[in-house]
């Protein structure tokens, strides 16, 4: 069965079994996506119950003219998320097996520079934070960003390109 029959006989048959089939389509995802912004495995757990406790509470509103399951689910996901971080209820973790010094530093300045990034985007320019991260973190495509926002995909990528340059001029000057 496809997504969109999923959630068909879920929201109009109310079957569990149909609903644990869908969410162990994507469980494995959800959370592996909810690891790499968290970082926390702990944390990315209880998050990824949340977004499917939501999700699922959300079907009766799912479009199929609008985005596809996984956009809509993922959308969900991201912001979930970025409530979680934005409200600090995430802890942070250390990986087990750090890499060696110079390539840690380098990870942690990298991941560093890259949230000082998103929450200046947050703050300044709140739609392309949006299209930046469905494109870097969800990895969709612009034409998946526009159908999931409603708006031409070349829009899409004319912002995410313009947030690329914005973003780009912003740290420069302040020596990052």
């Amino acid at each position: 069965m496809t997504d969109e029959q999923l959630v068909f006989v879920i929201v109009n048959l109310n079957s569990d079994a149909t609903k644990d089939k869908l969410i162990r389509r994507y469980y494995d995802s959800i959370y592996a996506f909810a690891y790499r912004r968290i970082g926390s495995a702990h944390d990315a757990y209880d998050a990824t119950q949340e977004i499917f406790i939501k999700a699922m509470n959300a079907l009766p509103s799912f479009d199929k003219r609008r985005a596809s399951f996984k956009t809509w689910l993922y959308a969900i996901a991201s912001n979930h998320l970025r409530d979680c971080l934005r409200l600090h209820k995430i802890t942070v973790e250390l990986p087990q097996d750090l890499p060696g010094e110079e390539r840690f530093e380098d990870i942690v300045e990298l991941r560093g520079l890259a949230r000082q990034i998103m929450l200046w985007l947050e703050a300044n320019d709140s739609g392309a934070y949006r299209i930046v991260e469905m494109k870097i973190f969800l990895d969709m495509t612009f034409d998946q960003i526009g159908q999931t926002l409603g708006i031409p995909p070349n829009t899409v990528k004319t912002r995410y390109y313009a947030a690329v340059r914005k973003c780009r001029k912003e740290f420069s000057q302040h020596g990052n």
